[in-house]
């Protein structure tokens, strides 16, 4: 029971060297230890990260190193400027062709769509996040870069800047539209019923109500997505190139470039440890961290802003009318902006296929609409944006159906049970995949046993014992930097604590503690809320009839918990079997023709390794190449659908 604001329960105690202490505050202390660990890792991240960077330092200098405009390790030359020039033309370029439809998708979603078929949109739109990024590199790299090697004028080569950012802009869709469907949906019915009261259309409640309301929303999930498309490697590398150059011009979208990331995932497996360029790559590493840490605690900073915004816990804040009308001259200001980069990109787009001409009529048509649309009787514009909206969310479907058909239909001819039960031969163009499948397993069942219960645990104290202090704060920035924190730096973490400083070497141990890392905020974001979704009532009866916290939690809370805790641990399930580059440089070799008795401390295969191999190395091998893709596709994405179903059933069975 409750007495004004403290909790009264059953306590037990005993002396531990002549004091008196309570069992809870024993239990208490214990999981905060636990939960701590997540500081420790990021902690370890930039220690080793830091400490692996040193003789580059050292030997290059920081400045020069990041001022450099050539990355040659064979000559001794490495300048990271044209490596992070080329990550921020890849993530431009994704954020322009993924924000315009990941923010048409989460307005038809959560404005037009009828109730019946919202959730089914945005399952689809999640099921872009539940495919493997090998399989997205795969995809990009037999069907999307042929198709923009025929089918843009003057190209040369289909790898490119452009066939990095269409794909990653496609990888960022989910993030986008999840993030921005929620802060949309968060808006106020009340703002709603306002502007139509006043006598705004559908579309003019939505456009200058909801949208500009719901603005900081959108823009963390537009930050968020850049924090996606930075951070992702196996996708970018077999697409883009990886030629450490500057487009010439800078416009020129067909030209070959090269990422942080790919640079970091193909040069660390071939050069020798303690050399400059080893130390060169933990650099480029530690950069890459430090820039998407930002990116991500920008975001979480809008975030609770626009919390705070919708559900103050202090008084607005009075402005002068000099502040609202310098705010209004940086509205308008940010309009023009906003008008002037969607006529840059249609420009950049159009004549890239069609030439300057085209380019230039485009852009006139363009501007044309804008004028008659803001001349326009308001029921026609609705008619229009709704019908552009409609078109928006059928393309994000189409993508989906697109990629998912092409590995289906490709695929199927492939699998047979030899296909499943056999050996690799002749290097991966013939055989099967069985020891991909077994050691993908292997990487999974061990991962989960690691991080299952400390992320269970950590999930029970921040969301039950875990009050507003500078410590509980520190461990909640930890998960959310341990959640942005990208693949590759958990793969550079774990060789050098793991394989390297622990002396594990490639190994299952080394694979399983690295993805343990890696997966770990899934599992105590879900059991956090799932544990916060208990009722109230059921740990206040349970305490009322004498059992302690720690039983309630146990014996009440956990079990009420369960789906949700379970399908935190589905999730982290699908993330661990289609993660590809923590396990590069810790678990895996890409071929094996037999198995040897069962030790923690040898090598495995896995499907996503395997599949990069294969299209990477083995360019003929056509057929087992989309057998893989589908069987890799099929094992992750049953487990999200898995996760999926738990999540409907329960909140249908059980609402709180």
């Amino acid at each position: 029971m409750v007495v004004g604001k403290q909790e009264v329960h059953r306590v037990k105690t005993r002396i531990i060297m002549g004091r008196t202490v309570h069992d809870d505050d024993l239990i208490k202390y214990g999981l905060m230890a636990v939960a701590s660990l997540a500081v420790i890792i990021v902690l370890g991240i930039i220690g080793f990260i830091a400490e692996g960077s040193m003789t580059a330092v050292r030997d290059i200098g920081l400045w020069n190193f990041l001022n450099g405009d050539v990355w040659r390790p064979n000559r001794e030359l490495y300048g990271a400027y044209p490596l992070i020039v080329g990550t921020v033309l890849v993530t431009i370029g994704a954020i322009a062709f993924a924000l315009p439809l990941g923010l048409g998708a989460a307005i038809f979603i959560s404005e037009l769509a009828p109730k019946r078929y919202r959730e089914p949109l945005k399952l689809i739109s999640e099921v872009f996040s539940g495919i493997p990024s090998v399989v997205y590199g795969f995809f990009g790299l037999v069907v999307l870069v042929p198709f923009l090697l025929n089918n843009v004028p003057g190209a040369t080569a289909g790898q490119s800047w452009l066939a990095g950012s269409i794909l990653l802009g496609i990888m960022a869709l989910p993030t986008i539209i999840s993030v921005a469907e929620d802060a949309i949906s968060s808006v106020p019915r009340s703002y709603r019923e306002a502007s139509l009261a006043m006598g705004a259309t559908r579309w003019q409640t939505t456009s200058r109500v909801v949208v500009p309301a719901a603005i900081s929303g959108i823009s963390a999930a537009t930050i968020l997505g850049i924090g996606r498309a930075m951070g992702e490697t196996m996708a970018v590398m077999m697409v883009t190139g990886n030629a450490p150059i500057f487009p010439e011009p800078l416009t020129n979208l067909m030209s070959p470039i090269r990422t942080i990331t790919a640079t970091i995932a193909m040069e660390m497996k071939e050069v020798a440890y303690g050399t400059t360029h080893f130390s060169a790559l933990f650099l480029l590493a530690l950069v890459l961290f430090v820039i998407v840490l930002l990116v991500n605690t920008t975001s979480r900073v809008i975030m609770r802003r626009m919390r705070e915004k919708f559900n103050p816990t202090k008084p607005p804040k009075i402005r002068s009318q000099r502040f609202m009308d310098a705010q209004e001259k940086a509205s308008r200001i940010f309009k023009l902006v906003r008008y002037a980069v969607i006529l840059g990109v249609i420009w950049i787009l159009v004549e890239l296929w069609f030439g300057a001409d085209a380019a230039l009529g485009s852009v006139m048509v363009v501007m044309g609409l804008m004028l008659v649309t803001r001349y326009t009787a308001a029921r026609w514009n609705q008619r229009l944006a709704h019908g552009i909206l409609s078109l928006v969310m059928l393309v994000v479907v189409g993508l989906l159906l697109v990629i998912i058909t092409d590995i289906v239909s490709n695929g199927i001819p492939a699998l047979s049970a030899e296909f499943i039960n056999e050996f690799p031969s002749q290097g991966g163009r013939a055989g099967g995949i069985y020891p991909a499948i077994l050691g993908t397993l292997k990487l999974v069942v061990g991962t989960i046993a690691i991080a299952v219960p400390i992320g269970v645990v950590s999930g029970i104290y921040l969301s039950e014992y875990a009050h507003d202090t500078r410590w509980t704060n520190f461990i909640r920035g930890g998960i959310d930097n341990l959640a942005g924190t990208p693949s590759v730096v958990f793969g550079l973490f774990g060789m050098a604590a793991f394989v390297i400083y622990l002396d594990f070497g490639v190994s299952l141990l080394a694979g399983w503690l690295t993805l343990a890392c890696l997966i770990l905020p899934v599992i105590v974001r879900t059991t956090e809320e799932a544990v916060k979704r208990v009722p109230q009532e059921l740990k206040e009866a349970s305490l009322a009839l004498g059992a302690t916290k720690w039983e309630t939690i146990t014996k009440v809370v956990l079990p009420a918990a369960f789906p949700g805790v379970i399908t935190g641990t589905i999730l982290s399930i699908g993330r661990a079997a289609g993660e590809t580059a923590p396990i590069m440089f810790t678990a895996v070799v890409a071929y094996q023709t037999r198995l040897g008795d069962f030790s923690v401390m040898d090598p495995v295969m896995a499907l996503p390794y395997h599949l990069y191999f294969l299209a990477s190395e083995v360019p003929d091998a056509y057929d087992n190449q989309y057998g893989t893709a589908l069987v890799l596709l099929i094992i992750v994405l049953s487990i999200y659908s898995a996760a999926t179903f738990l999540r409907y059933h329960y909140s249908k069975k059980i609402n709180w």
